[in-house]
């Protein structure tokens, strides 16, 4: 079987995104870490076997959450363990990467900060103004108001032109790009101002 090199490369990035989490599933199962060890890697040569076409999946966390809770189920059936496994406390806690994770992230992915350098820069200024007051220095609607002396209207349109176009443009370049990880990693990485670092 030959396998793609943009989906391997997809499910090695799955795989170093979400392999804390679903070890997290397993421990809490009662699986020791050997044994979940084991079963995740063959979790993900089983993803690289099927040949998933990684961009018909919206959500890789939902995805694989779900597929990896399936094949424990599968594991503890074929195993012939008399154990019940209370499937609704598996996915209780959704994977909110550390700073220190966003952090490394960023340094090592200058690729993705060159995409949302890019999709920043094709920003109206106006809307590039508003996201720097509203999301990076922290300010509420009427102290943006208050300073660019805009009416509360026109700093909504700023911002939903803003996050639309920024949205639409990082999703040509990086389908798998969520908005929210572009808000979050640019202030990270530019200290108080986007200004600073674009």
């Amino acid at each position: 079987m030959i396998i793609s090199r943009d989906i391997a490369e997809e499910v090695q990035y799955w795989y170093e995104s979400f392999r804390i989490h679903l070890m997290n599933m397993g421990l809490k199962l009662g699986y020791k870490q050997d044994e979940i060890n084991d079963l995740i890697n063959q979790f993900f040569l089983d993803l690289l076997e099927k040949n998933i076409n990684p961009s018909s999946i919206i959500n890789p966390q939902a995805y694989l959450a779900v597929a990896f809770k399936r094949k424990l189920i599968d594991h503890y059936r074929k195993t012939g363990k008399n154990r019940f496994i209370p499937t609704e406390n598996i996915i209780d806690e959704p994977v909110i990467p550390s700073v220190q994770e966003t952090l490394e992230l960023a340094q090592a992915n200058t690729e993705l900060i060159d995409k949302i350098r890019a999709a920043y820069h094709k920003l109206p200024a106006r809307c590039r103004k508003v996201i720097d007051l509203k999301f990076y220095k922290g300010l509420s609607t009427e102290q943006i108001m208050a300073q660019t002396g805009l009416s509360r209207r026109t700093v909504y349109n700023n911002l939903f032109e803003g996050v639309k176009i920024l949205r639409a443009e990082l999703n040509k370049a990086s389908p798998s790009v969520r908005l929210s990880a572009l808000l979050s990693l640019l202030p990270l990485l530019a200290g108080n101002s986007i200004y600073n670092y674009i």
